[in-house]
C-alpha cells in the first residue's frame, strides 16, 4: 500500500514539475550537477558516445550551448580544434573552466543563448538537454543559425529523464520554423540526438 502511494506521489510530482517547467522554462539551478552527472544518466548518455555521434572533425570549431557543469565539454573538446563553451550561469562556466584547465583551446562565454553575438564561427553547435530550458527557443535557434559557418550543423539532444523533455517531433517543428532541416537521427524516444542543417 505504501509503495503504491509513493509511486503515485512520484508520478504526480513528475507531471506537476513538467507542466510548470513547460509554462516557465528555466535553466537547471547551479549546484544540481549531481543530478546531471549521476552514473545512471551516464549509462545512457555517455559523454564520449554522444560526442562521437556529433560527427566532429579535428579541424572544426564547436559551440556548446548550455555547458552546465561540463559533463560533455571534455569529450567534445578533445575532438575539435576549438571549443566555445557557453552557459547563462557564471558559476557553471567557472566550474567547467576549472575542470578543464588542462585544455587551452576552449573559450568560455557567459551569456543568454538568445543573445549570442557570434556570427559564422561554428562548424558544429551542440545543445544537449538545453533547448526546452530556454524561454523563446526559436529565438535561441535563430542566434545559433547566425553563429553557424556555411555548411555547419546543429546537433540537438533531449532525454525523457529531464523534466523539460520535449519530443523529437517538437524539436523538428522548432527547427523547421527557423529554416533548418533534419540531416541525421540517433537514439530513440528515451534519449535522442538529431542533427540539423540549413535548408538549401
Amino acid at each position: 500500500m505504501l509503495l503504491a502511494q509513493l509511486s503515485l506521489a512520484f508520478v504526480l510530482f513528475q507531471i506537476a514539475i513538467r507542466v510548470y517547467l513547460r509554462l516557465r522554462p528555466q535553466a537547471i539551478p547551479f549546484g544540481w550537477s549531481w543530478l546531471l552527472e549521476n552514473p545512471w544518466r551516464k549509462s545512457y548518455r555517455d559523454p564520449e558516445r554522444v560526442a562521437a555521434q556529433c560527427g566532429i572533425a579535428s579541424t572544426d570549431t564547436v559551440l556548446e550551448i548550455g555547458c552546465g557543469s561540463g559533463l560533455f565539454t571534455r569529450a567534445l573538446a578533445t575532438r575539435c580544434a576549438k571549443l566555445i563553451a557557453q552557459d547563462i550561469e557564471p558559476r557553471y562556466v567557472a566550474q567547467t573552466k576549472a575542470k578543464l584547465s588542462d585544455l587551452s583551446h576552449i573559450e568560455y562565454l557567459t551569456c543568454d543563448a538568445r543573445d549570442l553575438e557570434l556570427i559564422g564561427v561554428a562548424d558544429v553547435i551542440v545543445l544537449i538537454s538545453v533547448l526546452p530550458e530556454i524561454p523563446e527557443p526559436l529565438r535561441a535557434l535563430e542566434a545559433c543559425k547566425r553563429a553557424l559557418k556555411t555548411g555547419g550543423r546543429i546537433v540537438i539532444g533531449e532525454e525523457l529523464f529531464e523534466p523539460e523533455y520535449v519530443t523529437s517531433g517538437r524539436i523538428d517543428a522548432w527547427t523547421r520554423a527557423v529554416g533548418l532541416k533534419v540531416v541525421g537521427r540517433e537514439g530513440n524516444a528515451w534519449a535522442y540526438l538529431n542533427t540539423y542543417a540549413l535548408k538549401s
